[in-house]
């Protein structure tokens, strides 16, 4: 590997490009494509630049007091330059023999998680309480009991009240999910670290090819969190994809936004959203928010408490989890310790997703009638 080429730093001029190309690591300086630690073109570590690019050098990151000098005038034309970048890639996508090749190799990577999740869907029970009349010590006398209140009983009365479902009571009612993922800038800028964005489009695959076939009993949207916005449309509610073709453009329009979306997190909002939305998506099952994200929540101020709030937006309605898929030390453990409930889970580890996304399913929730 070649040594980079150093240059001298230099700060966002506002006039953000995509950069020269020549594929050798630089580092500082506003001229080559794929540097880091510069000003203006795309890259990694530095500011002012267009988006993201990666060209697997090691990277360089400019200071925080850098990145917070730039003008907003540099910043909206960088965002611009991006926003411009990300709707022509996103025109460019379509399916070819290669593209069918690259996801089946997802769907290989992913193949035995596959298995054990459909298998956990499979066998998943009704979780719907049912308003029934139910046997009381108190309350309004049951007329079928009369017999019984003369001899004594004191159970002759009934309530109305919410009963459990039996264990493998068949499930009437759809159960409604909101698949929420990170897109976000960290995603890709970190993905050479700890293949954090490759995690990411895994889970996606896994979660669409185990409930390909279990449209009746599971409808689910999947959309996406960024610096862009806290509800990018990835799959609409109820309409999963139909082919390799679609999901595989569900892979390609996350890896898109995260190269080329504006910095920030959007976390909270994502997960309230999605919550909201559920509750008024009519009756169902069980109703469940599934939101994964990476576990860098204090660099953009956002407090346990406040995603503890975000989680529990309607919890007599819908149930909402976060699963941390990737961390920086201890940061998704510190984060899960702190959300009580149980509503965290730290799933660094792709493999055991599975029987964690079970012991979410398994997890009484409270429904409204």
């Amino acid at each position: 590997r070649s040594l980079p080429t150093r240059e001298d730093h230099k700060t966002a001029s506002g006039q953000p490009k995509h950069g020269k190309e020549d594929d050798a690591p630089h580092v500082g300086g506003n001229t080559y494509a794929g540097g880091t630690g510069g000003a203006d073109t795309a890259g990694l570590g530095g500011v002012g630049g267009p988006y993201r690019l990666d060209k697997g050098h090691p990277v360089h990151q400019v200071s925080d007091e850098v990145k917070s000098s730039i003008s907003p005038e540099a910043a909206e034309a960088a965002r611009k330059m991006g926003q411009e970048a990300l709707r022509k890639r996103l025109e460019e996508i379509r399916m070819s023999a290669s593209d069918w090749q690259r996801y089946k190799e997802l769907v290989n990577s992913v193949s035995d998680e596959i298995g054990q999740l459909r298998r956990v869907l499979h066998t998943t029970d009704s979780r719907l309480r049912e308003r029934r009349w139910l046997p009381s010590s108190e309350g309004e006398l049951d007329e079928n009991k009369l017999v019984d209140a003369l001899a004594g009983d004191r159970r002759v009365y009934r309530r109305r009240a919410l009963q459990e479902p039996k264990a493998g009571e068949p499930q009437v009612l759809p159960k409604h999910l909101s698949i929420v993922l990170d897109i976000s800038a960290s995603m890709y800028r970190f993905n050479g670290v700890d293949g954090r964005l490759k995690r990411m489009t895994e889970i996606a695959v896994l979660l669409m090819e185990a409930m390909q076939g279990f449209e009746e009993r599971f409808i689910y949207e999947i959309r996406g969190h960024s610096g862009d916005g806290p509800s990018i449309k990835l799959v609409d509610f109820g309409n999963p994809p139909r082919d390799e073709k679609e999901k595989y453009r569900v892979v390609q329009e996350m890896c898109a936004h995260a190269q080329y979306c504006s910095a920030g997190d959007s976390t909270l909002e994502a997960i309230q959203i999605a919550t909201d939305r559920l509750v008024g998506a009519g009756p169902a099952d069980e109703k469940l928010v599934l939101a994964f994200s990476d576990a860098n929540l204090d660099r953009y101020g956002i407090h346990p408490k406040q995603l503890d709030t975000a989680l529990n937006r309607a919890a007599d309605q819908v149930y909402a989890h976060v699963f941390f898929i990737a961390s920086f030390d201890n940061q998704a453990e510190a984060l899960r310790r702190s959300i009580p409930k149980g509503k965290a889970t730290v799933a660094t580890d792709l493999p055991k997703l599975p029987q964690l996304i079970k012991n979410v399913l398994a997890t009484t929730v409270d429904h409204q009638k």
